[in-house]
């Protein structure tokens, strides 16, 4: 009886088992069978590529119209402050011819229009300079010739900010679709051997590969190195900068640019100090362009990740740290991008792999060697 049952719950135990790896060896071959063939994935990958390629023009059009945005902004400001100073000038001018008129009762009002700080409204009311004298007529109508080109710059000026932010909204909405593709591209990349992958290939290129004399230096914001030649656009992107008067670097040469495809897509990559420019702003480029030349001077350059606005490294942000030119080095943002340059091929830094201060945003890929396999 008792060896009756032992054997029983044995049997049953044993069905379970088998019953158990049955299930699993069910699921595994569903889980197999849901996931692509390298041939499938290739195409998977082509059709991708093929997306997101065009949506990436779509996305530097939109990069480049925003930055000639920017600059006419920029314009505008300044000619909008002359003319508001002109404005100013004049304003005090014919207030005293008010003020005169007013003491002389030969206007019923004080004219208090006159001194008014809105164009808009003294546009409006233009008529009631009529009742100031004739002989100040000329004086006048310069007032009310400032007085509609400071209105019609700032109206202009207004239109342009508006656009700036119909921009930008553009460029967030498809950033996330990039994002979003280049994360399946992520996905099916494992799927492929890395012979396959040769013949499909990845967007980024080694952008120092014919500098003579090329000799990697430290990672401190960015990554320094000296040498003369070409510089290279990592990647398909927009220029956002191109300039020699960057004060901030020694040397004072400034190219950003704002990538438009691949792991880093949205990212903007800085090269700076010994290098002249040889883009515009507003200009794409592609891994075969040249974006600038280095003048094999005492600084050399230093090229690293940029804040998205351009306006200097992104290791100056308090999200990377907040260090600048005074340290600590290396920055974490500086070796990661180390880290990317070395999944290219470029030579490794003197202090390659020391420890790092400040912080990675998260939204930077942080394993460059998997990524671009």
């Amino acid at each position: 009886m008792v060896t009756s049952r032992k054997l029983k719950l044995r049997l049953l135990s044993m069905f379970s088992l088998a019953a158990l790896v049955a299930v699993v060896s069910l699921s595994g071959s569903a889980g197999a069978a849901g996931q692509p063939t390298p041939g499938q994935a290739r195409k998977e990958l082509a059709q991708l590529n093929a997306k997101a390629t065009k949506l990436g023009r779509q996305y530097a059009d939109v990069i480049r119209q925003l930055a000639l945005a920017n600059q006419q902004l920029q314009l505008l400001k300044e000619q909008t402050g002359g003319y508001r100073a002109a404005f100013d000038a004049m304003r005090k001018r014919v207030a005293k011819l008010a003020a005169v008129a007013y003491e002389q009762g030969a206007v019923n009002s004080p004219l208090v229009l006159l001194i008014s700080a809105s164009p808009q409204h003294i546009l409006k009311q233009a008529s009631i300079l009529g009742e100031l004298s004739v002989g100040d007529a000329a004086e006048l109508r310069q007032y009310l010739n400032a007085t509609r080109l400071l209105v019609s710059s700032e109206r202009v000026m207004t239109r342009t900010q508006e656009r700036i932010l119909d921009l930008k909204h553009a460029l967030d909405t498809r950033l996330a679709v990039l994002k979003a593709l280049n994360r399946k591209e992520g996905n099916l990349l494992p799927l492929l051997t890395l012979e396959q992958l040769a013949t499909t290939g990845h967007p980024y290129l080694n952008p120092l590969r014919l500098v003579s004399g090329l000799v990697p230096e430290r990672v401190d914001m960015g990554v320094d190195f000296s040498g003369g030649g070409p510089v290279y656009a990592i990647g398909a992107g927009v220029v956002t900068q191109a300039t020699m008067s960057n004060g901030g670097w020694p040397g004072g040469g400034w190219i950003t640019y704002q990538l438009t495809d691949g792991p880093a897509v949205g990212e903007v990559v800085f090269v700076a100090e010994d290098v002249i420019p040889t883009v515009q702003v507003g200009q794409k480029v592609t891994p075969h362009t040249e974006i600038g030349h280095m003048t094999n001077g005492y600084d050399g350059i230093e090229t690293g990740w940029a804040m998205l606005d351009s306006a200097s490294s992104e290791s100056e942000l308090a999200e990377a740290g907040g260090i600048s030119g005074a340290g600590p080095f290396p920055t974490a943002i500086g070796m990661n991008f180390e880290y990317l340059l070395r999944a290219l091929g470029v030579p490794a830094a003197s202090n390659f792999g020391s420890p790092a201060a400040g912080l990675v945003p998260a939204r930077y890929q942080i394993d460059w060697a998997k990524a671009l396999r």
